[in-house]
């Protein structure tokens, strides 16, 4: 046997806590578990700030500027937190990089409930966002380079799940705090989880495929054995390698080469779609909205917030578990006319001139079913897509081109949004999100692959081959 198949030791440089025992639990599914916690406080610090805007309005005196601002700038340091997260995360490492974003997460929590002004707070929001940037370029490579190929779906899908789950958390805490209206408690509190996460990952290595990035083949293999003990781990890393030996970090220029165009095109467009159709729109206005549908009462808009919230945690459960049996487009695509079907019903709540009493609760339906399709399909599935669709090296690229692209069109419809609700109406905003949701079901009905059960590599192939699998084009032959 050559030196390079034998059991890598602690003395040859495997990583900390890795014992290549069979008897460890899955490490893939342990990391992905810490990692996806990371989306349950970035769900609620994304949910808390709909909770708190009923308060702050009234204690900062909040013009409809103010109010898209606060809410907006955040988005704005997410773009920013996006832009600088490839290279972070291939030069400090994916886990270096997690850490960064869990104690960021917690400085920033507890700085957002100083009550020293709507300045101070503005500020504080940017960092907040840069943090979110960061952490939704990292998190989803973090998770997919430690997935095994057969429940790398589910894993994916559980970024979002915690995500929907710390956003329900959030509007909990705000409905439970609605009579002592302190916003600064519902904005603070998240700092508590996020050092718990800190700590948490100080025990797991960095990712088999940063490893290999590095050279440090002894501690590739180490995390590789200790995700499947069963896999053949030598085949793993040398298709690892082969897929790195084109060079070891990746640039944005290198993802619109013509080799790339396909699945830069498809991630880039996948990404503004999944905002512009208005989940975070409605998600930081939702208290907002629902005050404009009939439920005047701070703590009665906030509550039913937090129920379609609720709602929309049962739509990534099922993605959850259709994604790895039933494939990617099944929910995708069944999830988006859920989408279209929920913006149509509240678009006609708004037209019935009649808000209050049923129709109140007719907009808790319409805005249940939004996210429960939302969550089913793109809203879960956009984490898998953006951890298969590029090579390891320029995968946090291609995760942060993707995410560049979510951020903007969340800027635009967050900032637009409370504009349209005054002086339009809300007809008119959810009739422009349910346009937009079918113009999203068309371009992923001809564009999103299946990839069930696919290796990464093997899905490389497709996007290299213009979007067929290598099998395929094999049949069809060149120029066919």
């Amino acid at each position: 046997m050559s030196t390079e198949m034998r059991e890598p030791s602690r003395a040859a440089g495997a990583p900390p806590g890795a014992t290549g025992g069979t008897r460890d639990k899955p490490l893939g599914t342990m990391v992905a578990v810490v990692a996806a916690a990371i989306g349950a406080i970035y769900g609620y610090d994304s949910g808390s700030i709909g909770g708190a805007l009923i308060f702050l309005k009234s204690d900062y005196h909040l013009s409809t500027l103010w109010v898209s601002v606060i809410t907006s700038i955040v988005v704005f340091g997410s773009l920013v937190g996006a832009a600088f997260g490839p290279r972070m995360a291939n030069s400090l490492g994916r886990h270096r990089t997690m850490l960064l974003v869990a104690v960021g997460f917690a400085a920033f929590a507890a700085l957002s409930a100083a009550p020293w002004g709507v300045w101070w707070l503005t500020a504080v929001r940017l960092m907040l966002g840069v943090t979110i940037g960061l952490s939704t370029v990292v998190a989803p490579v973090f998770i997919s380079e430690f997935a095994a190929d057969h429940n790398r779906g589910k894993l994916g899908t559980a970024y979002q799940f915690f995500t929907s789950a710390g956003v329900v958390i959030s509007l909990l805490v705000a409905w439970a705090l609605s009579d002592s209206e302190s916003w600064e408690a519902i904005l603070g509190i998240s700092a508590v989880p996020a050092l718990v996460v800190a700590v948490a990952l100080l025990r797991f290595p960095d990712s088999p495929r940063w490893y290999a990035m590095r050279g440090r083949h002894a501690e590739a293999l180490a995390t590789l054995r200790r995700i499947d003990s069963r896999a053949d781990v030598q085949a793993q890393l040398n298709a690892i390698r082969a897929d790195l030996e084109e060079g070891e970090q990746g640039r944005f220029r290198e993802i619109f080469t013509r080799r790339y165009a396909r699945a830069t095109f498809f991630v880039i467009a996948f990404g503004f779609f999944v905002q512009i159709t208005g989940t975070n729109t409605i998600l930081y206005y939702s208290p907002m909205i629902f005050e404009k549908a009939g439920f005047g009462k701070a703590s009665d808009s906030i509550l039913m917030s937090a129920l379609v919230q609720l709602i929309a945690v049962l739509g990534v459960a099922v993605s959850m578990v259709m994604v790895d049996r039933w494939g990617r487009r099944p929910p995708l695509l069944i999830g988006t006319v859920g989408v279209i079907v929920g913006h149509a019903v509240m678009t006609g709540v708004f037209l019935s001139g009649h808000l209050g009493g049923a129709t109140g609760y007719l907009a808790v339906a319409g805005i249940g079913l939004f996210y429960v399709g939302f969550y089913l399909g793109i809203g879960s599935l956009i984490w898998v897509y953006t951890g298969e669709a590029f090579p390891a090296r320029l995968r946090s690229v291609g995760a942060a081109a993707l995410l560049l692209s979510d951020f903007v069109a969340n800027l635009i419809a967050t900032f637009a949004f409370p504009v349209v609700l005054e002086s339009v109406g809300g007809a008119a905003g959810f009739g422009a999100f349910a346009v937009l949701s079918v113009v999203a079901l068309v371009f992923l009905w001809k564009m999103a692959p299946e990839t069930k059960g696919r290796s990464l590599e093997d899905i490389r192939g497709y996007w290299d081959n213009g979007g067929r699998w290598v099998a395929q084009a094999a049949r069809s032959g060149p120029g066919r």
